[in-house]
């Protein structure tokens, strides 16, 4: 799906060695996490949040390495000081026996997107895993850069493909009560601004009560959902996403770190 501009694989067992081949690790046991890196010099936007979560996430996955910013710098080196303009996104991944580091463009994308249902939910979902390949295949069936994929079961919307969702009544922000990866990028806006997010069971037969779906995450950053064809829902403001995008703008410009 991305082109990677970089793309190396460390051997873990034997003192983090280059491997001649990279391993991307997707559908394997374990964890990763995708970090927004822009600017004219690389920011790496809530780095120290993003790497807490990853190494609590290999911490339960009993992977024993701990990742830090001097770490990333070694791993990635010099190659990624050559890019002019930033808008990229380094994943971290890890198996417990390899881990691999790449480097990709972010998508450019809309602020206005059209929304695809599907029936699935993600497993081990607590954690940002690798068991990403069915997601991989739904984003792939569409044009990603004017497209969201949203995740229901059971009649229930639980996520994105890759996104946090905030539903929107009344002013009042709505996250789903459960079965989701809690992304970082969602707790960086939610740090930042200062409107609470209320967990709700989000029943796709009552989404006509909601008159705004906003999509949240590290490779887009937010965005709005003007219309989902399967249900004939379609958006009737915009009000919370400019507020929320105003927030989340503010976020990047505070919450960054230089290597």
């Amino acid at each position: 799906m991305a082109n990677n501009l970089l793309a190396k694989s460390y051997n873990l067992k034997n003192n983090l060695s280059l491997l001649s081949l990279f391993k991307p690790l997707w559908g394997q046991r374990g964890v990763f996490t995708s970090i927004p890196i822009i600017g004219k010099k690389p920011h790496f936007i809530g780095l120290q949040r993003y790497l807490q979560t990853f190494n609590k996430s290999c911490k339960d996955y009993k992977f024993g390495i701990t990742i830090t910013p001097k770490l990333i710098q070694k791993l990635v080196g010099d190659e990624i000081k050559k890019i002019k303009t930033y808008n990229h996104l380094l994943r971290i991944a890890c198996n417990g026996k390899t881990l691999s580091v790449s480097l990709r463009k972010r998508i450019k994308t809309q602020d206005s997107v059209i929304g695809f249902i599907k029936n699935y939910k993600r497993k081990d979902f607590i954690h940002k895993n690798l068991y990403y390949k069915k997601l991989l295949k739904f984003m792939s069936e569409i044009d990603y850069s004017q497209n969201e994929i949203i995740l229901s079961r059971d009649n229930e919307i639980t996520e994105g493909a890759v996104t946090n969702l905030i539903f929107v009544k009344s002013d009042t922000l709505y996250i789903p009560q459960e079965g989701y990866y809690y992304g970082n990028t969602l707790k960086l806006l939610q740090d930042e601004i200062k409107f609470k997010f209320h967990k709700k069971k989000i029943l796709l037969e009552n989404l006509n009560e909601y008159s705004e779906i906003i999509s949240i995450g590290s490779g887009r950053g937010i965005i709005s959902i003007n219309s989902i064809p399967d249900i004939a829902w379609k958006r009737k403001s915009s009000k919370m996403f400019i507020k929320l995008k105003k927030g989340y703008k503010n976020m990047v410009n505070k919450n960054y770190y230089e290597i």
